[in-house]
C-alpha cells in the first residue's frame, strides 16, 4: 500500500512540473528575445535645384578683348635665384604652371584650342606649332617646353576638329584656320607682332607652309616630315606666294611621302633655306625624339 502511495505522489509531481512547463514555453514574456528598437535615420532634404550659368564677359568687352586681358595678364613662372656667394642656395621646384589655354574664334564660329607657353623676357619672338594628322597639340609638350626657354613665345594649336577644338576635321580649311589664328596673334600683348613664325609635322607641316604663305607678317616657316600633298593641293604650289622667306625643311631619307616632298620643295629653292636630311625613315615627332639636337636648331634658326 505504502509503494502504491509513492507512486502515486511521484506521478502528481511530475504533471505538475510538466504543466508549469508548458506554461513557460506559452508565455512570450518569458521566453521573446529582446529586439532593440530600429534607430531612425535623418535624412537631409533635397537642396532646392538652381538654373546653372555659363560665365558672360563683362559688359562691351568682346572675346577678342578677354584673349588679349588674359594674354597681357600671363606671367610664366621663371625661377630665379638672387646673386649671392655667401652661402649655397638650394633651388626650389621647377614652376608647373608654364601655360595657359587660349581659344581662338574662327570667322565660322569655330573654336580652336591652343596652349601659349610664354616666353621669359617679352615682348618676344612667337611660334605657331601645328600637329600631324593622328595627334593633337599635347604632342608638342616637350619641344614647347624647350623652345619656351630658348627665349621664343610658343602657342601649340589643336586644328579644327582635333583634340579639344569644335568643328569637323578637314584640312582643305587648315590654311585658313592658321591666317585667322596668326592675325590673332599679331595683336596680342607681350607677343612681337613682327617676328611670327609657324613649325608643323606631317600634314601640319603643310599647313604651316601654306598659312604662313598668305600672310606678308609671316617671317618664316620651319617643316618637319612635310607630304607632297595636302587636300589635293601639291606642296610646292604654295611657294610662289611664299616668296623668298627663309625655310627650314627636316626629314628622314627612307621617309618615302617626306622624301618626296622635300624634292619637290628643293627644285625650287632659295638661299635662304636650310635643308636637314636625317637617315633612316623615322617621321614627325619620332623624327624629333631621335633627333635631341633637332629642336635645338629649329630654336637658333627662329631666333636668327
Amino acid at each position: 500500500m505504502t509503494g502504491w502511495r509513492n507512486i502515486k505522489r511521484q506521478a502528481t509531481l511530475c504533471a505538475g512540473l510538466f504543466g508549469a512547463l508548458s506554461v513557460a514555453a506559452c508565455d512570450p514574456e518569458l521566453i521573446a528575445t529582446p529586439v532593440p528598437p530600429t534607430p531612425t535615420i535623418f535624412i537631409l532634404p533635397a537642396s532646392p535645384t538652381v538654373a546653372p550659368r555659363l560665365p558672360t564677359l563683362p559688359e562691351g568687352e568682346s572675346a577678342d578683348d578677354a584673349l588679349a586681358t588674359q594674354v597681357a595678364a600671363f606671367q610664366p613662372r621663371v625661377p630665379t635665384l638672387a646673386p649671392n656667394t655667401s652661402f649655397t642656395v638650394t633651388p626650389m621646384p621647377p614652376p608647373t604652371e608654364v601655360f595657359i589655354s587660349l581659344q581662338f574664334a574662327m570667322p565660322d564660329g569655330a573654336l580652336l584650342d591652343g596652349l601659349l607657353f610664354g616666353a621669359p623676357r617679352r615682348p618676344a619672338p612667337t611660334v605657331l606649332l601645328l600637329h600631324d594628322a593622328d595627334s593633337t597639340k599635347e604632342t608638342w609638350l616637350g619641344a614647347a617646353r624647350a623652345l619656351q626657354t630658348s627665349g621664343l613665345n610658343v602657342v601649340a594649336l589643336d586644328l579644327r576638329g582635333f583634340g579639344r577644338s569644335s568643328g569637323v576635321r578637314d584640312w582643305s580649311r587648315a590654311t585658313q584656320d592658321v591666317v585667322s589664328v596668326l592675325e590673332r596673334l599679331r595683336s596680342l600683348p607681350n607677343l612681337d607682332p613682327n617676328r611670327l613664325y609657324t613649325l608643323g609635322i606631317g600634314e601640319g607641316a603643310n599647313a604651316a607652309l601654306s598659312g604662313c604663305a598668305r600672310v606678308d607678317f609671316c617671317r618664316a616657316a620651319a617643316l618637319i616630315s612635310p607630304l607632297p600633298m595636302l587636300a589635293a593641293a601639291p606642296i610646292e604650289a604654295t611657294l610662289p606666294a611664299y616668296g623668298a622667306r627663309p625655310l627650314l625643311l627636316a626629314y628622314g631619307r627612307d621617309d618615302v611621302r617626306s622624301a618626296a616632298a622635300a624634292a619637290a620643295l628643293q627644285s625650287n629653292s632659295r638661299d635662304a633655306w636650310r635643308i636637314l636630311p636625317y637617315e633612316g625613315a623615322a617621321r614627325g615627332m619620332i623624327l624629333i625624339e631621335r633627333e635631341p639636337n633637332l629642336i635645338e636648331i629649329v630654336a637658333r634658326w627662329l631666333l636668327e
